[in-house]
């Protein structure tokens, strides 16, 4: 499995505005939430937890390839509303 630095749990994630226009990538660490039991919910725990401040909650975040026991492709629209 590729990631996104030297650490497996360190994941890419996209950020697209709801045009579809590509607007950041961030590298997010998703290894505390690897067991969780929805990979799009793992990866929505992870935004909250690396932008607490809610920066970028209002694109889509899209990973490829997270980190997690269930690994797939997800895409987490609104995660700081849902989480925070």
């Amino acid at each position: 499995m590729s990631n996104y630095s030297d650490q497996d749990r360190m994941v890419r994630v996209d950020f697209f505005k709801t045009s579809g226009k590509w607007y950041m990538t961030e590298a997010v660490d998703m290894g505390d939430f690897y067991y969780e039991s929805c990979t799009v919910e793992a990866l929505k725990k992870s935004l909250v937890k690396h932008m607490p401040d809610g920066r970028g909650s209002e694109f889509m975040a899209v990973c490829l390839e997270p980190y997690h026991q269930f690994s797939h492709p997800v895409i987490a629209r609104d995660w700081m509303s849902s989480n925070g």
